[in-house]
């Protein structure tokens, strides 16, 4: 499934190609025919990438053909890049006369190498792609919608007599039924959401409720999905009548004041206004007697908010008790432990986490004597296809760390942002839309384990919010993506090549062979290291970086290319003095310095760098002074500390100028305030 993740890329480069600040560089270096001709081409492609990846399980050739465009896209993405931020480096220029020793270095001469250099490359991506498209049109590629329809609910009443053996939810089973007789008095039909991860066993505790003897008795009439309704109205067809007013009229006669229990099953719709609209004046309104109640099972939490009136019930992992009850059941005949499996059977089900649809596939594998987990990777899966783009993007990525990583919120979005995989709207910047996804990722169970830690990087405590995967899910984004890694993986796997690889976190301790293969690869876009001490990156072509986080300042001077890169964390490093090539770095939105206890100066030529949004400098305790007129970074989110001066544009008024700015940030030097000088600030700014 990894080219799934292509028409995505496409997209961003589509916008990058259309980008304003693009189109005059291009214009006025007399190659813009070439950057439109790119963009149409691009056009051309995007809507038959949906056929195109329709067509790679069948086709060996056309996933060839994907890899290829893939890696052509990539290097437009670079190309396109260079010329936005050439546009940024004139903005930059026209407002900073003050480090005119910065400038100097980027010479007339070193502008004329790079505009020969971005021009041509320009017009080497184009023919590539420009053969791309000629290849193309052998496939018979036909245009496709790339994002499938789906049912608002899917139809499991079938099984509604299925009386196996459940374990492990029979508590969950007594509170939904002790909830749903307690409502017995409620004038309005309520509805109860049951919401957890695929495979944690939703409808099987739906089906439990449904079939219980008190909930028999208390409900007079008993459905399950909404198509039984229609039936009941429509006197046993499957045909909609004409209008809803028709269909509520119907039901009217047909359920009268009768106290009824509905439960919709696996519902996906996130549309509010088709649940306000149609079904809820249809399902709760003028219907049903004294205490009716609808049960909505999903994975998302937004179905939850959108329809439910009563809090939802969240479904949790089985205990190791119960899914070694649950395993054994599936994977022994007659449920009796086979000695010589039970050490097999207990690393199976320690990988299964709890999750009851993978203990029941594997125990049955293990049954028949097969391996793999196809059946419960096709389960998620369905899950993923109903996230938008930019969450498949999003979600995907977080492959590049190892399972039960513990992955940082904060660090997540960013470098979400960094790689483009997130886009601002125009009511929504990039900071709240990252915020957005992730909690779109939450609430789908995609991400789970979330949990605030308090950091004592500061004299006051600073909450750093944590999150985990599932190790299933884990293994789905694995299953999506070859564009990251971890190396122990590659090196458990003896890899090859990595030359799909864009995202990559490096262990401790690397072997010859990941250093070997990784120092030969250009594509990196990501890089993350755990280890003070790289002597060997100085050997990798780090140029088309967007994200590092590396605590060996080497990287600075001599690795990076301050066009791409988004995101730099040097936290922990032994830093003394920021270099002042970082103020070229137009394209910096996160800059992470927490930790470096010796660093005493950062650049005075920073205002210049208007994509800034997160500046983080948490126990930076040698820091002396702020760079002077920081106001003018009207992009920035997030500042940790800020230390008042008494020279121009170092005063606590700059803060006046900081309108995005949230979360906290500590004060120092406040004796420096002059008198008069005024600022306001949020109280939860202040630490």
């Amino acid at each position: 499934m990894a080219e799934s993740l292509l028409l995505p890329v496409v997209r961003g480069v589509l916008g990058k190609a259309a980008d304003a600040l693009v189109q005059k560089v291009t214009a006025m270096w007399g190659v813009d025919d070439d950057r439109r001709d790119l963009e149409l081409k691009l056009l051309y492609v995007q809507p038959l990438l949906a056929d195109a990846e329709a067509e790679t399980a069948a086709g060996r050739a056309v996933r060839a053909w994907m890899r290829e465009l893939r890696a052509a896209v990539y290097q437009a993405d670079d190309v396109l890049d260079d010329f936005q931020y050439e546009a940024l480096r004139r903005e930059a220029q026209s407002h900073r006369p003050i480090t005119r020793k910065v400038l100097d270095k980027f010479s007339s001469r070193n502008r004329l190498v790079f505009r020969h250099k971005a021009s041509r490359e320009l017009k080497d991506v184009l023919g590539k792609i420009d053969k791309l498209v000629k290849d193309m049109q052998k496939f018979g590629l036909m245009q496709r919608e790339p994002d499938v329809p789906r049912p608002l609910y899917r139809q499991t009443h079938s099984a509604l007599d299925d009386f196996t053996e459940i374990f492990g939810r029979d508590d969950d089973k007594d509170v939904v039924v002790k909830l749903l007789l307690d409502q017995q008095d409620q004038r309005n039909v309520q509805v109860l959401p049951i919401i957890g991860m695929g495979g944690l066993g939703k409808t099987t505790l739906a089906k439990m409720v449904y079939n219980d003897n008190s909930v028999q008795k208390h409900f007079e009439l008993k459905m399950w999905h909404c198509l039984s309704i229609i039936q009941l109205a429509s006197n046993g067809r499957c045909d909609l009548p004409d209008t809803m007013e028709l269909l509520r009229q119907r039901l009217q006669e047909v359920i009268g004041r009768k106290r009824f229990l509905l439960v919709l099953d696996d519902v996906w719709n996130e549309e509010q206004r088709k649940w306000e609209d149609d079904l809820k004046p249809l399902l709760c309104s003028s219907i049903g007697g004294l205490g009716s109640m609808i049960v909505v099972t999903s994975g998302s939490r937004k179905v939850a908010f959108i329809m439910g009136t009563l809090p939802p019930h969240e479904l949790t992992c089985l205990s190791e008790d119960d899914s070694w009850a649950l395993f054994s059941k599936k994977a022994f005949i007659n449920g009796v432990e086979q000695q010589e499996f039970i050490s097999i059977g207990k690393l199976i089900v320690s990988r299964c986490k709890g999750l009851p649809l993978a203990l029941k596939t594997m125990g049955g594998l293990m049954k028949r004597n097969k391996g793999g987990n196809d059946e419960v990777m096709s389960i998620l899966k369905l899950s993923y296809m109903h996230l938008s783009l930019e969450m498949k993007q999003c979600f995907a990525f977080c492959a590049v760390f190892p399972k039960d990583y513990e992955m940082d919120k904060d660090k997540l979005i960013e470098m979400w942002m960094a790689n483009n995989f997130i886009h601002a709207e125009e009511s929504i910047n990039l900071a709240e839309k990252g915020e957005f996804v992730f909690d779109e990722l939450v609430w789908r169970s995609f991400i789970q384990d979330v949990n605030v830690e308090i950091s004592r990087y500061t004299f006051t405590p600073y909450k750093e919010i944590k999150c985990k995967m599932h190790d299933l899910m884990h293994g789905l984004a694995k299953d999506i993506t070859d564009e990251c890694a971890f190396t122990e993986e590659l090196i458990q796997h003896n890899a090859s090549s990595v030359n799909n690889v864009r995202h990559m976190q490096l262990s401790r301790h690397e072997s010859e062979q990941i250093v070997r293969l990784t120092k030969s690869s250009s594509s990196l876009r990501t890089l993350s290291t755990q280890s003070s001490e790289h002597t060997y990156l100085k050997e990798f072509k780090l140029t088309s970086l967007r994200t590092i986080r590396c605590r060996d300042p080497y990287i600075i001077h001599k690795l990076i290319n301050p066009t791409h890169l988004r995101y730099l964390d040097l936290s922990g490093s032994e830093i003394v003095r920021l270099p002042d090539s970082i103020c070229m770095m137009y394209n910096l939105q996160t800059l992470r310095l927490n930790e470096c206890w010796r660093l005493q100066v950062l650049p005075e030529g920073m205002q210049t760098m208007r994509k800034l949004t997160h500046m983080y400098l948490l126990r930076c305790t040698s820091l002396k002074r702020m760079p002077p007129k920081l106001s003018l970074l009207h992009n920035l989110c997030t500042l940790t500390s800020f230390i008042v001066d008494t020279g121009d544009g170092s005063g606590i008024e700059e803060l006046n100028g900081l309108r995005q700015l949230r979360n906290r940030m500590e004060l120092f030097s406040l004796r420096k305030v002059k008198g008069g000088s005024k600022v306001n600030l949020r109280p939860c700014l202040v630490g």
